[in-house]
């Protein structure tokens, strides 16, 4: 399926058209994670706004979360659950391991620190030694996306990022690919394919 994303990169969709496109697709339980993940990341992120474009920063979990869904058609709720918290623990304070264990389990907490950035040195090392597929796919989609809405940034940044993804991020592609079951290893091309072209985009 193309992507679906507004004009600045972001998914143009709210909480019911998300509810929507899961619904089908998801467990009662599954489907239930989901959306307490969706209210505690809107939550954990009120007030705090993304850097470029004057865009609420819950629109940046949202979107990693719809990159999942609707272009890998990702079917895990584990996996969405992480996208839409994969920066909780770094920037809210609302949420502690032991909460987010109790209510979505060990997988999604060991997820979720290893999608954590401190200690910052090591950090992809860190991935590749032992963040399972669903991980990678979830730190890939948010790579994605942070290339894809990279627009209002410094020159400098934008130069950081796209060396920093050359450098780390297309061979953890090659990395994701080695662990996905051969049906699914298209997820890993797409997310490469896409990343090539956003740094095509800002290479021209």
């Amino acid at each position: 399926m193309p992507p679906q994303r507004t004009p600045q990169g972001y998914a143009p969709v709210g909480r019911h058209a998300f509810l929507r496109k899961l619904t089908p697709i998801l467990s009662p339980r599954g489907l239930e994670q989901v959306m307490t993940a969706y209210i505690l990341a809107k939550y954990g992120h009120m007030n705090q706004m993304r850097e470029v474009g004057h865009v609420r920063y819950f629109e940046h979990p949202k979107s990693v979360a719809w990159i999942l869904v609707n272009e890998l058609r990702v079917d895990d709720a584990e996996t969405i659950v992480m996208a839409l918290l994969h920066d909780t623990l770094e920037d809210s304070h609302i949420l502690t391991p032991y909460r987010i264990e109790l209510n979505f389990g060990k997988q999604v907490v060991v997820g979720l620190q290893l999608l954590t950035k401190k200690p910052k040195p090591g950090y992809v090392a860190r991935l590749v030694e032992y963040a399972s597929a669903k991980v990678l796919l979830v730190k890939l989609a948010d790579r994605l996306h942070n290339l894809r809405t990279l627009y209002g940034c410094t020159k400098t940044k934008q130069r950081d990022q796209i060396q920093e993804t050359k450098q780390y991020y297309l061979p953890l592609a090659l990395h994701l690919r080695h662990l996905l079951p051969a049906k699914d290893r298209w997820r890993a091309d797409y997310l490469e394919r896409e990343i090539r072209k956003c740094i095509a985009e800002y290479e021209k």
